[in-house]
C-alpha cells in the first residue's frame, strides 16, 4: 500500500482479471481504482471503456474510449473501441470513419476487419461487409469468427434478397 506504482498496477491487473472472467462490477471497481492511481494512462481508459461497451452503455464507452484517443490518437485498438462505440451509440458515420482509421494503422488486424464488416452488414451494404470479411479470412484463413461473420453476411443477404423480392 505505500507504493503506489505498485498499487496502481495491483489494481490495474485485477480490474483486467476481472474483466476476462466477466466480473464486470468487480472490473469496473478495479479499473476505476487504477485511473485514480494514474488518470493519464490511456490504457485503463480503454478498459473501461471495453467494459462499459460489453454492457451496451455506449455513451460511457465513448467517453472513455475518447480519454483513452485523446492520450494516444494513434493506437488501433483504442480507435476500433471508439468506432464500435460511436457506431452502436447510432453515430454510425462517425463510427465507420474511426474503423477506417483503425484499419489504417493495422491493415492486418483481423478484429478491425470484422467490426467494419459487421458495421456494413448493418447498413445493408453487403458488398463491403464481404470485402471486410474475405480480407480477414485472407489473412488468417483459420479463424472461425471471421468464417462465421463471412457466413452470415451471405446468409443475411439471401434472406434479405428474398424478403424484398417478395
Amino acid at each position: 500500500g505505500d507504493n503506489s506504482v505498485a498499487v496502481e498496477h495491483a489494481n490495474a491487473y485485477l480490474g483486467d482479471i476481472y474483466l476476462t472472467i466477466k466480473q464486470l462490477d468487480l472490473a469496473e471497481i478495479y479499473i476505476k481504482k487504477a485511473i485514480v492511481c494514474n488518470p493519464k494512462k490511456p490504457d485503463y481508459h480503454y478498459m473501461l471503456g471495453f467494459l462499459y461497451s460489453t454492457q451496451n452503455q455506449w455513451e460511457k464507452a465513448i467517453r472513455e474510449f475518447e480519454a483513452a484517443t485523446e492520450k494516444n490518437p494513434h493506437n488501433a485498438e483504442f480507435l476500433r473501441g471508439l468506432g464500435w462505440a460511436e457506431f452502436n451509440a447510432g453515430n454510425r458515420l462517425k463510427g465507420i470513419a474511426y474503423l477506417k482509421k483503425a484499419h489504417e494503422l493495422e491493415p492486418s488486424n483481423v478484429n478491425i476487419l470484422l467490426d467494419l464488416a459487421n458495421t456494413y452488414l448493418l447498413n445493408l451494404n453487403f458488398d463491403e461487409a464481404k470485402q471486410y470479411a474475405q480480407e480477414a479470412l485472407h489473412l488468417n484463413p483459420g479463424n472461425t469468427l471471421a468464417q462465421q461473420v463471412f457466413d452470415k453476411i451471405c446468409q443475411f443477404q439471401r434472406d434479405y434478397g428474398r424478403a424484398t423480392n417478395q
